[in-house]
């Protein structure tokens, strides 16, 4: 029975690896295969503008890290201000129904997977009761740790709030692989970040994984193509600014915070 279901497993990614590779249209968003709705014109006030900030380490060192204290002063500004957060599939759904807020939103998100997100982050989010998604490159997942994140505590957090979506499994610049996208190696490489990162995770978190961080946030025509053929229904980049939810974006924009921001400036992004 187990060497049956080995086999189902391969013979189901050697399926995916072919379709994932079907190349007659490779740069399909270029030529317009990918019918993305753009409205040139359109009303962007606060209630349709969500912005989505990004949060990496919660240990105060490096100018991507914040420390506890900080993060609990964004929390409680975003509670005073009186703007809910939102979880990323509630945003994925306006963006497929398109509609006005009735009240100011956004959106948390943290990339990598370090271990204060386990003994820093989760008792924040559930002390406020911010849903919270934490994009993570397996590589970085430990089987066993005392510090690190395992497979174990990321259940546990998806459990609780912190919704467990996937980052590739490396963190490899993407767009550096896209670049010599026809060497057949290249080419396994990118079915690995992009599609079996999501299959590993599906099958450690047994649940279903339908969004993509870029590493670094870079990425191109070609890397959005292969997002989207890997099965993800939205991915994420760190450009700058909000999202207007009347524009059915595949790639969303994300606020990267880093340690030198002051309180004001963490005000004029949420508000």
């Amino acid at each position: 029975m187990k060497s049956i279901s080995i086999l189902i497993v391969s013979l189901a990614l050697s399926l995916a690896a072919a379709l994932f590779f079907y190349l007659d249209d490779y740069d399909g968003f270029s030529r317009g295969r990918m019918t993305w709705l753009h409205k040139d014109r359109e009303t962007q006030s606060r209630l349709l503008a969500i912005p989505i900030i990004l949060y990496h380490n919660i240990d105060g060192k490096g100018p991507f890290s914040i420390d506890a204290e900080t993060l609990r002063a964004h929390f409680q500004m975003i509670r005073d201000r009186g703007i809910r957060v939102v979880p990323l599939r509630e945003l994925m759904q306006k963006l497929e129904n398109p509609a006005p807020y009735s009240e100011k939103v956004v959106a948390i998100t943290f990339d990598d997977g370090y271990g204060s997100m386990y003994t820093r982050l989760l008792p924040l989010a559930r002390e406020f009761g911010y849903p919270v998604t934490l994009f993570v490159y397996t590589d970085n997942i430990s089987l066993k740790s005392s510090k690190n994140l395992t497979w174990r505590r990321l259940r546990a957090m998806d459990r609780q709030g912190v919704d467990i979506q996937a980052h590739s499994i490396t963190h490899c610049d993407l767009t550096r692989l896209s670049k010599k996208k026809h060497d057949p190696e290249v080419r396994r490489r990118l079915y690995e970040e992009l599609y079996l990162s999501k299959r590993i995770l599906e099958l450690y978190m047994n649940k279903k994984v339908e969004l993509f961080a870029y590493p670094y946030g870079k990425y191109d025509l070609t890397i959005l193509d292969l997002t989207a053929k890997a099965g993800y229904r939205r991915a994420f980049s760190t450009d700058y600014g909000s999202n207007i939810i009347t524009r059915d974006n595949f790639c969303l924009k994300r606020q990267h915070i880093k340690s030198s921001y002051t309180m004001s400036y963490i005000d004029s992004i949420i508000r």
